[in-house]
């Protein structure tokens, strides 16, 4: 089966995304296929494209910092999970793309009615304003 991912050659403005299709990926030991149904489109994202974060993988890669799908395939040793499951995951790269393989770990799932598009703008976001106020060792008594 293929299916297409958009991946950076080199680094530079929205120009340098390109669309490849190939074959798609199949799950490993205790990895989830994942059909993507969102992906986030954030300020880490264009780093990377740009060649500026810290995290940005070696060329080509394909970008996309969260995503939000439902579970296509199983890989052996996978429980807990299930085919036409909605999850959500911050894979931190590669989640442009039609399907992605993710470590059971990093899936988290979408309670039901919640909108894709919604839900997959919680994921990056949510992430950052709990890191914010972590690093910031605020208490519940803290002010700005």
């Amino acid at each position: 089966m293929k299916h297409r991912r958009i991946i950076v050659t080199n680094y530079g403005g929205p120009d340098v995304l390109h669309v490849v299709e190939e074959e798609c990926p199949e799950p490993e030991v205790g990895e989830v296929r994942v059909r993507v149904l969102a992906a986030g489109v954030g300020q880490p994202d264009l780093m990377m494209r740009e060649g500026f974060h810290p995290e940005t993988p070696p060329l080509p890669f394909t970008p996309g910092w969260d995503l939000v799908g439902v579970v296509d395939k199983l890989g052996s040793g996978v429980s807990g999970v299930k085919p036409g499951q909605i999850i959500a995951a911050l894979p931190i790269s590669g989640a442009y793309a039609e399907f992605v393989c993710l470590a059971q770990r990093e899936l988290v799932p979408v309670p039901p009615g919640v909108d894709v598009a919604e839900a997959v703008s919680l994921v990056l976001n949510y992430v950052t304003a709990y890191q914010m106020l972590h690093r910031c060792a605020l208490s519940w008594v803290s002010t700005f």
